[in-house]
């Protein structure tokens, strides 16, 4: 303990400094805020080819199967049918709306099983 005897105030000569303790609550605060942040990126490492992206897309379309599409606007993948294709556009219907989605802004997509 370190002694304050030489400071005017009572208050400061009693004053007990928590030291690690305050800090390891930053660091706690700090750590928790990272973790949830990192849930909140667009991993563009996966970006699959626009020729691949492209010729998925058609199959998909054509064969009315639900898949999992990832853009660039979105961390989290779309989930739906492709209702409609027009010049390098998609029309994407989600459980909630109709989207219309820039293949450009596609990063990667993936089939999802049937559950039938």
């Amino acid at each position: 303990m370190i002694v304050r005897d030489y400071l005017k105030y009572e208050s400061a000569r009693q004053y007990v400094d928590r030291g690690m303790v305050k800090w390891m609550g930053f660091f706690i605060s700090e750590h928790t805020t990272a973790l949830l942040q990192m849930g909140n990126e667009i991993d563009f490492s996966k970006k699959m080819k626009e020729e691949e992206i492209l010729m998925l897309l058609g199959q998909v379309y054509l064969n009315n199967l639900e898949i999992a599409l990832y853009t660039n606007e979105n961390y989290k993948p779309y989930i739906g049918k492709i209702i409609d294709m027009e010049n390098l556009n998609i029309y994407f219907r989600t459980e909630s709306a109709v989207k219309k989605i820039l293949c450009k802004n596609i990063i990667r997509l993936k089939l999802l099983e049937n559950e039938s």
